[in-house]
């Protein structure tokens, strides 16, 4: 049974896989007419995540980093490489972490 380190780390690589998803969906339509970009908070999801148990749905907001182009779109790609930068270190970190406490344990139950 996981514990409550362990959920939190997996909630980490959720909410990064999921924004990840968001976020490169903004890319992706870097060129569409009236796209709006859009993103999540992962501060706010973490926090939604230690009040509750289990998953929770993600809020999706439309992220205004800049003023729409010509066509209504909102994507600057600069920035949202930026951010797909930072969430892909947050989420190797998590990868980390989980990491380092499967080999804690592994250590703890081989010296016994």
């Amino acid at each position: 049974m996981p514990d409550s380190t362990h959920m939190i780390l997996e909630h980490m690589l959720d909410v990064a896989a999921f924004r990840n998803k968001v976020l490169t969906s903004n890319i992706a339509n870097a060129d569409t007419p009236g796209y709006k970009a859009k993103d999540i908070s992962f501060q706010k999801e973490m926090e939604k995540a230690a009040g509750t148990e289990g998953k929770t749905d993600f809020d999706i907001y439309d992220s205004a980093t800049t003023m729409p182009n010509r066509d209504g779109n909102t994507v600057n790609v600069d920035i949202e490489m930026a951010k797909v930068a930072e969430n892909n270190l947050i989420y190797d970190t998590a990868v980390q972490l989980i990491g380092m406490k499967q080999r804690m344990k592994k250590n703890i139950l081989t010296a016994q």
